[in-house]
């Protein structure tokens, strides 16, 4: 891990600061928007992949989804195809309790850039997160 992210400040100016967070699990969003408030990002709750997907198109200062995989309507994976044809370069991590066999290993194959597993580390979280800021960051001095 890179102790040189407490350094770094962000603010929602530099950065589209909504997140996009898509589980239907009310225990999961409350945990991740508690994780999330020490960030200049907005947390947008959406509780099933049509919801998402929905979400999505409507709120164009989104810049990270996080996708449970098992949702009701539509699962993380069609979830992230179809943000992916809307918008290919946006960030979306794939979240699950689910972790047997490689579905860590699937969940990279089919495009997701990262894998939080339930329960949630907070260390790699936090760790993914300062990731995705340092990225956006260096994309906006480019």
């Amino acid at each position: 891990m890179n102790s040189n992210w407490s350094s770094q400040i962000v603010t929602s100016s530099d950065l589209k600061s909504d997140v996009l967070f898509i589980d239907n699990d009310l225990a999961s969003y409350y945990l991740v928007y508690e994780l999330l408030s020490d960030y200049p990002f907005k947390v947008i709750h959406a509780r099933c992949g049509c919801e998402g997907i929905f979400a999505f198109k409507s709120y164009p200062t989104i810049g990270l989804v996080i996708s449970e995989l098992k949702l009701p309507k539509l699962d993380g994976y069609e979830v992230l195809k179809q943000i992916r044809k809307l918008n290919p370069e946006i960030p979306v991590w794939a979240q699950t309790a689910v972790v047997l066999g490689s579905v860590q290993e699937n969940c990279i194959k089919a495009g997701f850039n990262e894998f939080i597993e339930k329960p949630i580390d907070f260390k790699r979280f936090d760790y993914c997160v300062k990731k995705y800021i340092g990225i956006c960051k260096n994309s906006l001095i480019q």
